[in-house]
């Protein structure tokens, strides 16, 4: 029997405090790997990949050194690494989170399976999540600085991991698991008239791209556009039935009930 694949992509912006350098959310992680744990052992997540936002932890090296826009000269490269420690540092925050709830991770690294051009990751090796999948592993890769043939070195965002493996895998359901309860009209935190919208249709999404502002002061892999953009990559699988979500993962329960279809403050996505 085929075992249905959820890949749940936690935003940086869910994880950590955006405009507070190297700053985690530490009440929010416990209890995301607490809910994450919950819906396995209800059988309402079967097999799981797990993809990370860096958020501050990453963001603010790569733009103040300007990493986001490829390689210039070696002055980079300490910053380059400095930059991937600091990352890698909130990684193992997160492993140990899960592991406390006794969820088997499985740690990858983006900048050793991925490569790209011009800022668009092209290949993944993928071999691996499969076996580890097939042991009943959740692999866990977020973003990360990975080898670009043509700009040296590029940020290969968390969104873009997802579009990769919803590409390459057998996606039953993706969920973009973020800060704010959905796609709105305006930014919800700016304006108190923003509107969620429950649904967007593969045709609306131009429409909502640009509408929606891109900044690239606090974000260097695309903010709420970038999200938009990556979803709309998506559109043949979502027309082939794979489920794609927007919700906020600050409220508890919001996994849960998104899982069991009692969920109605959040984003779905249709062909």
């Amino acid at each position: 029997m085929n075992r249905k694949l959820t890949v749940i992509k936690l935003g940086g912006a869910l994880l950590t405090q955006k405009f507070k350098p190297y700053t985690t959310h530490k009440a929010v992680l416990p209890r995301i790997a607490q809910e994450i744990y919950k819906c396995r052992a209800l059988g309402l997540i079967e097999d799981l990949i797990i993809i990370h936002g860096v958020g501050s932890h990453g963001h603010p090296p790569v733009l103040a050194h300007r990493l986001h826009r490829g390689f210039k000269d070696s002055t980079q490269l300490l910053a380059l690494t400095t930059t991937q420690h600091a990352v890698n540092a909130f990684r193992m925050e997160l492993v140990s989170e899960f592991i406390k709830v006794g969820i088997p991770i499985n740690l990858m690294h983006t900048s050793s399976i991925c490569v790209s051009s011009k800022g668009s990751i092209q290949e993944m090796f993928l071999e691996s999540f499969n076996g580890f999948l097939a042991m009943g592993m959740v692999p866990l890769v977020g973003g990360d600085m990975v080898y670009d043939r043509d700009m040296g070195f590029s940020v290969g965002g968390g969104d873009q991991l997802a579009v990769m493996i919803a590409k390459k895998l057998p996606v039953a359901r993706l969920i973009f698991a973020t800060d704010v309860s959905g796609m709105y009209t305006d930014d919800p935190k700016k304006n108190p008239d923003a509107k969620r919208l429950p649904e967007i249709t593969c045709g609306e999404l131009s429409e909502r791209i640009t509408a929606t502002n891109l900044s690239e002061k606090q974000d260097a892999s695309g903010a709420m556009k970038g999200k938009l953009l990556a979803i709309k990559s998506l559109e043949d699988q979502i027309k082939a039935g794979m489920e794609v979500s927007l919700l906020s993962m600050l409220t508890p329960g919001n996994l849960i009930n998104l899982l069991t279809q009692k969920l109605t403050n959040y984003t779905r996505f249709l062909p």
